[in-house]
């Protein structure tokens, strides 16, 4: 399964906060929630998504204090993820690492945002203004299961903030085995 996911806005590299990973998360649910909307997920959703899991049936809903997160890609369903990202950005091409470049530490705060949070919490606001969505719709259980990165970067040819981008991440979800619960995917 391919797919294209995008994200426009901060990307903070080293020393990143837990809360913007919260903000990228946050950006990239509706895009999650519509690729559950449509098959193939759509075709396994109802059990997929089912929480508590039915008898026999696999589930990706987890729970972490009191928040439910969906991640795709999944110990549950023998996925892992390879992933290339386009990033758009401010500093013009070859300053990787100077200027703002920092496109390492920048990466891992992406594929942090990718991720369902370590504890509920890891993040969160407090209170959040808006409420969050239930389940949660992430990429990734857990970012281990990324077992391939690029990354290519280009200027962005608009205003912006120094630290604003636009990435496009195409995923490409593969199987390290195949099962009835993820034929499907």
């Amino acid at each position: 399964m391919e797919f294209r996911l995008l994200y426009e806005g901060p990307l903070h590299g080293q020393g990143a906060k837990a809360p913007h990973k919260w903000e990228i998360r946050r950006a990239l649910h509706p895009q999650l929630q519509q690729l559950w909307r449509a098959p193939p997920l759509k075709d396994v959703a109802d059990t997929l998504l089912a929480f508590p899991a039915r008898a026999g049936q696999a589930s990706v809903v987890m729970e972490k204090d009191g928040l439910r997160f969906a991640p795709l890609v999944t110990r549950t369903l023998d996925l892992y993820a390879e992933i290339s990202v386009l990033l758009f950005r401010q500093q013009p091409r070859g300053t990787l690492i100077t200027d703002g470049g920092d496109i390492d530490n920048r990466l891992k705060t992406l594929l942090d945002g990718l991720r369902i949070p370590r504890g509920a919490n890891e993040g969160r606001q407090e209170r959040p203004d808006v409420p969050d969505p239930a389940p949660f719709f992430c990429l990734l259980e857990d970012d281990s299961l990324v077992t391939k990165v690029t990354v290519e970067s280009e200027q962005l040819l608009r205003p912006a903030q120094p630290d604003e981008v636009l990435a496009v991440i195409s995923v490409h979800v593969k199987k390290t085995r195949l099962t009835p619960q993820n034929m499907a995917i």
